[in-house]
């Protein structure tokens, strides 16, 4: 399989590490009632090529989701560019609002980390829960949804949390994993809010790149958000592989 497409897949599979799921034969239905405002815990996937009743798809999955009271969302599959779009009518139809996010810049860490800068933060790999991962980056950063998933994935075999430490306070908090297609995502990376402006990530970003390429975590990729994360992801080693557009469905009813 090639690279690009192992890379498309994991992202529609990632969520398998940190929340419940369900597959079915037209695509996964992730979900965890005990977090149900985290996005990345609570959506469908759906792949158009295993569609033959968009309409009835659709009522299948609000009524899943509304069952277990959470809102229904949907993400288009990586690969079926266009599928939502294309079939806007249906979704409107089924009190669906389709709308399209930035494209996402794929870049593979292929180069030599050219971030010449001092670590001057404490930076470790979690293995066990530290309160301070909520206390000290999450809930200053108005994001407690993410509380759940970054324990999940200090628990999971095939993850790996980085925590950056100051003063014996956490700032900054950087997930991966290797998946078994043969790659290694960068999951998210997080600065506290009361922390920012300082080159945390930036740090914690080098810190990590480098623990990749000498632990042999080949075709590590990431998406930055933004310019300014994607300048630095570029000095960190990363180089632009592909795009993809980023599309999403929600239930408006």
């Amino acid at each position: 399989m090639k690279l690009e497409k192992i890379i498309t897949l994991e992202e529609d599979l990632f969520p398998k590490l940190i929340t419940n799921y369900i597959e079915t034969s037209y695509g996964i239905l992730f979900y965890n009632e005990d977090n149900k405002i985290s996005y990345d815990s609570n959506h469908a996937v759906i792949y158009k090529d295993k569609i033959d009743h968009l309409d009835q798809v659709l009522n299948e999955i609000s009524e899943f989701y509304l069952s277990k009271g959470i809102h229904p969302s949907i993400y288009q599959a990586t690969e079926d560019q266009s599928y939502f779009t294309d079939n806007i009518e249906t979704f409107t139809k089924m009190n669906f609002k389709v709308w399209t996010e930035t494209p996402s810049k794929f870049m593979l860490l292929e180069a030599d980390n050219q971030l010449d800068i001092e670590i001057s933060l404490e930076i470790r790999e979690a293995t066990e829960w530290d309160q301070r991962i909520a206390d000290d980056i999450c809930i200053p950063s108005e994001e407690a949804y993410e509380i759940e998933v970054f324990k999940s994935a200090i628990y999971h075999k095939d993850s790996k949390v980085f925590v950056a430490y100051k003063d014996n306070m956490a700032v900054a908090i950087l997930t991966l994993h290797q998946s078994s297609l043969g790659c290694v995502r960068f999951d998210y990376i997080l600065v506290s809010k009361t922390h920012r402006q300082y080159g945390y990530g930036k740090q914690l970003i080098s810190f990590v790149t480098d623990y990749c390429r000498n632990h042999g975590l080949v075709n590590s990729y990431m998406w930055p958000a933004h310019e300014v994360s994607e300048k630095i992801s570029f000095q960190a080693g990363f180089r632009y592989i592909f795009t993809r557009e980023t599309v999403r469905a929600s239930y408006i009813k």
